[in-house]
């Protein structure tokens, strides 16, 4: 397979740093694109621009057919957003002005979609892609930002039935290292590790020790872009689910938690439980049915409860030792 030229949006962000390390190390010519400064552990992985992924000499630039695939992870990925014109242009109009450039330029367009779509899940069951407007499997996004991913993703259906070549993929709760310049929009997961590895305390809300949530690790994830950017035949234009297709408790991941403390520490883990003050808006349950991308991906990596928990391991293992230096 020979080289291709490879665009990446949001590429100095959480998944844009991995997507770019991962088409770097996979042998592809990578172009980085985003607001922030460049990351600079990775200045030899791309050539870096510093600018909107919107603007509208790229999207020139991208019709041209310079670029052989689009990986779209630029967004406002703050769940706490506001609805109104800033969030719409970033989460959705962009977007589709993108996917207008990758069409005439014959590109292929991967872009971020989320699991937030689906809101809360009426059953204890994973969910699939067809099911995002359903009243009976689900309520809907929560939050503005879901919405706008929402209607993104039913946009790209409704406008790219034939004539360009994309997938959008609703990550489920993406974790692993270099996380932290998330803040609180970093996974829960890596929250809770960095918390017990640091402090030997976490703090749970009250009601939450039932949830369960779909995690995927970062490098399953980026495996997987380069695994769709490079499919011959492609896979099939849809939105596909992308995580474990398993749930692990807050309760499993609060036990992990505490062995993980003692092992290091010798010492109890502390857990404190706290009221949730935005019941109505947490999700309590999330999983992803991963039947359609098994099928149009059967040689994707996958992600299983036990993935998950080493993935886990070596996590806190790389918090603590930066706790005690």
């Amino acid at each position: 397979m020979s080289p291709a030229n490879v665009l990446v949006t949001g590429a100095a962000g959480f998944i844009g740093r991995h997507t770019v390390t991962a088409f770097h190390h996979a042998g592809h010519h990578v172009t980085a694109v985003d607001l922030r400064p460049t990351p600079a552990h990775l200045a030899a992985a791309a050539h870096w621009r510093r600018g909107d992924f919107a603007d509208p000499a790229l999207l020139a630039e991208i019709a041209s057919g310079r670029f052989t695939t689009v990986v779209h992870q630029a967004g406002n990925s703050s769940t706490r957003a506001p609805a109104g014109p800033e969030l719409e242009e970033t989460n959705t109009l962009g977007p589709l002005r993108l996917a207008d450039a990758c069409r005439t330029g014959r590109a292929r367009l991967i872009y971020a979609s989320s699991h937030s779509v689906y809101g809360t899940l009426h059953h204890r069951t994973p969910i699939a892609e067809d099911a995002d407007t359903d009243p009976s499997r689900c309520s809907g996004p929560l939050n503005p930002y879901a919405a706008s991913k929402l209607t993104l993703d039913q946009h790209m259906r409704a406008r790219h039935t034939v004539g360009l070549d994309w997938i959008g993929l609703r990550y489920t709760n993406v974790f692993g290292p270099d996380e932290t310049d998330k803040g609180p929009m970093a996974s829960i997961l890596s929250q809770l590790l960095q918390q017990a590895a640091s402090t030997g305390h976490i703090r749970l809300f009250d009601d939450s020790l039932t949830a369960a949530r779909d995690y995927i690790h970062i490098e399953t994830l980026t495996t997987t872009l380069v695994h769709l950017a490079t499919a011959q035949p492609p896979a099939p234009a849809a939105v596909y689910n992308l995580g474990a297709g398993c749930a692990v408790t807050f309760a499993d991941l609060t036990q992990w938690c505490a062995r993980l403390h003692r092992q290091a520490t010798s010492r109890p883990l502390h857990v404190e439980l706290v009221p949730n003050p935005v019941p109505g808006a947490y999700q309590y349950f999330t999983c992803a049915d991963m039947t359609a991308l098994d099928k149009a991906l059967p040689d994707r990596p996958t992600e299983s409860a036990d993935s998950i928990e080493a993935h886990v391991a070596d996590l806190f293992t790389a918090f603590h030792g930066r706790a005690i230096r």
